[in-house]
């Protein structure tokens, strides 16, 4: 039989460690987005508050994890193996949404690294072929559209919020996980 501590443990390891892994994996094209659009003030670095939420829900359960270790009285709590398969469920629950939660924001947001960089050179293609890798999803900084307050910005921040709240409903299932007896 599985040993429940252990599994807790687990569970508390893979909530952090996964969920941090999410955040880090979106803090890097959103800090490069900050920088290439500094010209928008403090709202350019929105990405990165909402990729370090991730790091958060993943802590909260490892908090919440570690302290069934220890009972009302002081003493070591008595878990059933029961109580260490949810544990580690919660932990694996918040840890792989913020994980998922985070490559689709790193993805998004790449999509649009496109649009603030440099043109990469000169193409060779023909006047009839178009490049549709190169092309994204929101057109930001462009006759099409801005990223400085207007509509574009606050569709951007949208997207933003629901791929974060991927993570949310991750930790939602691990508190209900956790709560539930």
């Amino acid at each position: 039989m599985a040993n429940p501590q252990l599994m807790t443990g687990l569970g508390a390891a893979s909530s952090i460690f996964l969920s941090a892994a999410g955040s880090a994996w979106a803090s890097v094209p959103s800090g490069m987005f900050a920088l290439r659009n500094s010209g928008i003030g403090i709202k350019a670095f929105f990405p990165i508050v909402i990729s370090g939420v991730l790091a958060i829900y993943g802590t909260i359960v490892s908090a919440i994890l570690c302290s069934k270790f220890v009972g009302d009285d002081g003493e070591a709590a008595t878990l059933s193996a029961e109580d260490g398969y949810r544990h580690l469920s919660a932990g694996l629950a918040v840890g792989l949404a913020c994980l998922s939660s985070g490559a689709g924001m790193a993805k998004f947001l790449t999509a649009h690294a496109i649009e603030t960089s440099p043109p990469a050179g000169n193409s060779q293609r023909g006047a009839g072929e178009a490049n549709e890798s190169e092309e994204p999803l929101l057109p930001f900084g462009s006759s099409r559209g801005r990223l400085d307050g207007g509509g574009n910005f606050w569709t951007f921040t949208m997207v933003l919020v629901f791929l974060e709240a991927i993570g949310l409903y991750g930790l939602i299932v691990a508190l209900v996980l956790m709560g539930s007896s």
